[in-house]
């Protein structure tokens, strides 16, 4: 080989390694950028875009769909009594209320309410009434008669009481009288469905579910243990749970639809009455049809109507729920160290029902407390325990002791005084309030021997004396119903 055929080898040699060299560069290069980039299909904002400038520096200003379609609405609102909770609770309870022209039962209703719950149970919950009268004076005068009866209530975030402000209304007068009803009706109906608009859109948020009742209803012992139990055994999805047969009574919904009904029903105030459109809500959402509970759990006890006084006793039928009542039924919380027997827990005693307490392993010592949330003035006293199922199920030894100044704990009393002992599985014991010497915190059934059967106590009667007792503990009585 000559030395200039040897030269040219050696340069194409040395240009094939140089192109190896800058290929495995140029490669290593563009895999670099791609990392650095992202995928392919994002774009780059485009810095001179004015839009884009626009959105950063007035973000505030500009149209946003979860923010201002999908969150609640910027209602005004007067607090009249309480204040929202610290933390989320469970279930909120909504309840719109007028003046009636005739018998009012909106106290009625908030009282039923609290004393068909647990102290668990009240713990999850906060009850919402919003005082739509287009006159401030009479909401006014209405929240101070809640406050009256349920300060204890309102100072522990369980009740709150709100209005808003007229003209924040849409117009209700001159609409189209759709189904031929009267301009009055038309108004009504009207003004109805922006209140529960108004009440729906301020539970936003509030709890994880919301509960509509009206204002002349009664309850069912732990109605909200029962709602909870319900929501976990349906794994079917839902918009709306009716919970009641009737109207706008005990219909359940999820906190993240309530934006979406109040736009809805304010979208349609003026074309029908609110019950139909709660139907066409559920409806709209896909849900084909009513999911009902049965029993009911919340009963129609109004006589007269909110519009214009009429005569409107609606009764709902699947209603189970029928105890006679005994006693006055203070607000109570139930504990005991007896070993308890399946579900018959202390409260069953606490909150009147179908069910009973029931223990087994009863010892000398054993004791059924009950500490109410107010101190009351007690005149008449009857417990009974066993039941003709099980008659022999009678607490066979035993006594009854009043307790002042709660513990620190709220599950007993500090100091108890002896009142009676029992008889043939019962107690009765009357003018009370002479051998304790006014008002009480704690009644407790204390065992006395060891007993072979079990222990049911089935109903516990208080009477209380209608004078209100002013002291330290106490701001007022739960009257006698």
């Amino acid at each position: 080989m000559t030395r200039t055929k040897y030269y040219l080898l050696l340069q194409k040699m040395r240009r094939s390694q140089l192109w190896k060299v800058l290929s495995i560069l140029f490669f290593g290069l563009g895999v670099t950028v791609l990392l650095v980039r992202g995928p392919a299909d994002v774009e780059c904002p485009d810095l001179s875009d004015p839009y884009i400038i626009q959105r950063e520096v007035q973000d505030n200003h500009l149209f946003d769909v979860n923010r201002d379609a999908l969150q609640k609405l910027d209602i005004p609102y007067k607090y009249l009594l309480g204040s929202q909770p610290g933390t989320k609770r469970f279930l909120s309870i909504g309840i719109s209320s007028v003046k009636r022209k005739k018998e009012s039962y909106l106290l009625t209703t908030i009282q039923s309410i609290f004393s068909h719950c647990s102290q668990d149970e009240l713990n999850e919950l906060v009850v919402v009434i919003y005082l739509a009268d287009t006159s401030y004076t009479d909401n006014q005068n209405a929240a101070e008669e809640i406050q009256k009866q349920f300060s204890l209530e309102i100072s522990s975030s369980q009740l709150i009481v709100i209005s808003s402000y007229n003209n924040a209304y849409p117009p209700l007068n001159g609409l189209k009288r759709n189904y031929n009803d009267s301009p009055e009706r038309v108004r009504f109906r009207s003004k109805q469905n922006v209140d529960y608009a108004f009440l729906v859109n301020f539970c936003a948020n509030l709890t994880q579910y919301y509960l509509m009742l009206e204002d002349d209803v009664t309850c069912s012992s732990h109605f909200l243990t029962s709602i909870k139990k319900y929501i976990n055994q349906n794994t079917s999805p839902w918009t709306t749970i009716a919970f009641s047969n009737l109207g706008y009574i005990g219909k359940l919904y999820r906190n993240e639809d309530l934006p979406k009904l109040a736009r809805f029903l304010l979208l349609f105030y003026d074309e029908m009455p609110c019950d139909w459109l709660l139907d066409l809500f559920y409806k709209s959402k896909a849900q084909k049809d009513l999911i009902r509970y049965k029993p009911s759990l919340f009963q129609h006890i109004g006589k007269y109507s909110s519009f214009q006084g009429t005569h409107n006793r609606l009764i709902d039928k699947d209603f189970a729920e029928v105890v006679k009542t005994f006693g006055d039924q203070p607000l109570a919380s139930c504990f005991t160290d007896i070993k308890v027997y399946k579900d018959n827990i202390p409260d069953n005693v606490c909150f009147q029902g179908p069910n009973f307490f029931w223990g087994i392993e009863i010892q000398p010592g054993n004791y059924f407390t009950m500490v109410f949330q107010k101190s009351i003035n007690i005149k008449n006293i009857s417990i009974v325990t066993g039941t003709p199922e099980h008659p022999h199920d009678v607490l066979q030894s035993g006594n009854v002791q009043v307790g002042k100044e709660k513990e620190k704990n709220q599950e007993s009393c500090k100091t108890f005084t002896k009142i009676g002992d029992f008889e043939n599985g019962n107690f009765i014991l009357d003018n009370i309030d002479q051998v304790t010497g006014g008002s009480i915190d704690c009644l407790k059934i204390q065992v006395s021997a060891p007993q072979a059967n079990w222990l049911l106590i089935q109903k516990v009667g208080i009477w209380v004396r209608t004078e209100t007792i002013h002291n330290d503990t106490s701001s007022h009585v739960v009257l006698a119903s």
